[in-house]
């Protein structure tokens, strides 16, 4: 492929010839030759593979979205000749990056490092990665494709970005004063508390007979239940909520609630409306489960699921937090005392059962100090 200056080169040979052939000057036309033969030996120089191999290291396929993927690039020149100077050119998501490689001697190896963008979730394979040579003249580029991607393919997992909400002391305490949950059951199996006359509706397994023999009035045992409650967390996945962009944020959001949840001791939950990723019923046990589970969700358009759809069993032991777009909820729950909704992205504003509203995650974490200090 020829450059610019390839090109103009290419075009003043064509003029010289003109022009020698019309006026009759033969020293235009060797010009317009000389100038050819430049033109055809850049195009030979620069199609020429680079003597050094190009090979590509990933040194972290697991990275928070909005961090480098970090990278090295090994030249090694198994010849015994200089190699020349080359560009490396790599991809991913839609992003190139190009490294300068300098010349390699004979039997050497270079690694340089480098650092590729992610700007959104998901699974990404990198590449394809070419080399890029140019002629001393800078007339022509030679390209080729490196021999690594066409045997086997890289991929880097790219997550959510959790931050840390650690705070004022009152943004710990508002979920750690629920972290026990106290409720009258029925559960022979759950703890004894005391002896009370029977209700009709009782359940008749709980009448203790030796008491109401001893008493003459039908006495029950009345049990507690001790339980975790479960903390849900919501994403609303509906694309009229927002853009693509608050869409990341809105994930990152309810990842580094979920994750705090757990390092608070809660038992956590995390759903979203998409079919194709709604989570499960069962709480998450590590905060790897919450950054996979989240990494394939995407915008989901009238296809997303109603709220209400993922609670089938009901809402005992829940508290639903559900984390939306500027423009969301998509959906609500006819009980709004159970589920808090959080705002996240480009002019999100405040309303009638919106209990944050934040630009972007960062923002949202400022937010989540103000309000959970308030409520202590």
């Amino acid at each position: 492929m020829l450059t610019r200056s390839g090109l103009g080169a290419v075009l003043g040979s064509i003029i010289l010839v003109a022009l020698g052939l019309w006026w009759g000057y033969e020293e235009l036309l060797v010009a317009a030759a000389g100038t050819g033969a430049v033109v055809i030996l850049a195009v030979l120089s620069a199609r020429r593979r680079l003597r050094a191999r190009v090979e590509r290291r990933i040194q972290t396929i697991r990275v928070p979205r909005g961090d480098p993927v970090r990278v090295k690039y090994r030249i090694r020149n198994d010849t015994g000749h200089r190699s020349g100077r080359a560009t490396v050119l790599d991809r991913i998501d839609r992003a190139t990056i190009e490294v300068q490689v300098d010349p390699v001697d004979g039997g050497d190896v270079h690694v340089i490092d480098a650092t590729m963008p992610t700007r959104r979730r998901g699974v990404f394979e990198v590449g394809p990665l070419d080399v890029q040579k140019i002629d001393p003249f800078f007339l022509a580029i030679g390209k080729w494709r490196s021999e690594q991607d066409a045997e086997h393919a890289q991929k880097v997992t790219v997550h959510p970005k959790i931050y840390d909400l650690v705070g004022p002391q009152g943004s710990s305490r508002v979920i750690e004063n629920e972290s026990i949950v106290r409720r009258a059951a029925a559960d022979p199996l759950s703890g004894f508390v005391s002896m009370r006359e029977y209700v009709a509706g009782d359940d008749p397994r709980m009448i203790h007979w030796p008491t109401t023999a001893r008493t003459g009035t039908l006495m029950v045992r009345e049990h507690i239940e001790v339980r975790r409650p479960e903390f849900t967390i919501v994403v609303d996945t509906g694309t009229a909520v927002g853009t693509p962009d608050d869409f990341e944020e809105i994930v990152d959001v309810a990842a580094t609630l979920a994750v705090h949840a757990l390092r608070t001791g809660l038992d956590v939950v995390v759903r979203t409306t998409d079919p194709a990723n709604a989570g499960r019923e069962t709480p998450i046990v590590t905060e790897a489960e919450v950054l996979d589970l989240l990494t394939p969700v995407f915008h989901v358009g009238s296809g997303a699921l109603h709220v209400a759809a993922l609670f089938g069993k009901g809402f005992d032991h829940t508290s639903v937090v559900m984390v939306t777009g500027p423009d969301g909820p998509t959906t609500r729950l006819s009980a709004h005392d159970r589920m808090t909704t959080v705002r996240v992205g480009v002019g999100a504003k405040a309303g009638v059962g919106i209990s944050v509203a934040a630009q972007d995650a960062p923002d949202f974490v400022q937010q989540w100090h103000s309000w959970t200090g308030a409520m202590v």
